[in-house]
């Protein structure tokens, strides 16, 4: 079991100073949770079809998901750092329903399932999503895959004597408003933002005890290849804010680097 630091920053929770060792390989309880989290994001079903789209950051994740289902193809889309992961063999998308069904949390997804004939064309019952979002499982990180930020901002301040102040934001951006109140209910702290213009729905945390939070069930439940690497560097910050580096020249010059070479 590995020891958390000792801190003189007062009243942070501590993680561990070692970030566990990456699991690249899910079982499929956990992959289904995961994959219905990434569509519940940034995924979407036709006809007889699925899709989802991927950061080019995250390619490797793409390659992933379509070597864990065994059908569909990846294509780069134009004009965009992005990639689509396209499935539309009958046997893949069976595989992925069975895979996700269940484990949906809001209505869109499900919906789309619905209007398709899924369950007809699949001859598959089509579970209701659950409605809740608990730290327990994949979808969350799933989610986070998709449509999360990690971001550590360094701004002026009179108040610190470095004339500086850290912030760690996590947030999420979504049409659907549902999972992110879910949540901010399950966390019970950060805020929730809607932009009428965009209509779009952001949470947000920029507190450090909910960086802790996130960061243990990140810790427990984790990201792939681009998002991974952000969560590192969230997570080596928050562990030099335990420390109180962040109230030293020293540690800003050093959070500094890890923010733009993740070092």
């Amino acid at each position: 079991v590995q020891k958390p630091l000792n801190t003189n920053y007062p009243n942070l929770p501590l993680i561990s100073e070692h970030a566990p060792i990456h699991k690249l390989i899910l079982n499929d309880n956990d992959f289904g949770y995961f994959l219905a989290g990434l569509i519940g994001g940034d995924g979407w079903f036709g006809t007889k079809e699925s899709h989802i789209i991927f950061s080019e950051n995250d390619i490797s994740l793409a390659h992933y998901i379509k070597k864990k289902i065994g059908y569909g193809h990846i294509y780069k889309i134009k004009n965009k750092k992005a990639v689509r992961y396209i499935c539309k063999n009958k046997k893949g998308m069976s595989i992925i329903l069975s895979l996700i069904n269940g484990k949906l949390v809001s209505t869109p997804k499900y919906n789309q399932l619905i209007k398709h004939n899924y369950n007809i064309n699949f001859n598959y019952e089509i579970l209701p999503p659950s409605n809740t979002l608990t730290l327990d499982n994949y979808w969350l990180a799933g989610f986070t895959q998709a449509d999360g930020c990690f971001h550590i901002s360094i701004i002026k301040s009179k108040t610190h004597k470095t004339g500086v102040s850290v912030r760690l934001e996590f947030s999420i951006k979504q049409k659907d408003v549902i999972p992110l109140n879910l949540l901010y209910n399950s966390i019970k702290m950060g805020n929730l933002s809607y932009y009428t213009k965009s209509d779009i729905s952001c949470y947000k945390s920029t507190g450090f005890k909910t960086a802790a939070i996130l960061l243990n069930y990140f810790d427990k439940f984790n990201l792939f290849a681009g998002k991974y690497v952000s969560y590192l560097k969230f997570r080596k910050v928050y562990l030099m804010i335990t420390k109180g580096k962040h109230l030293e020249d020293k540690g800003i010059i050093k959070i500094k680097s890890i923010t733009t070479k993740g070092s």
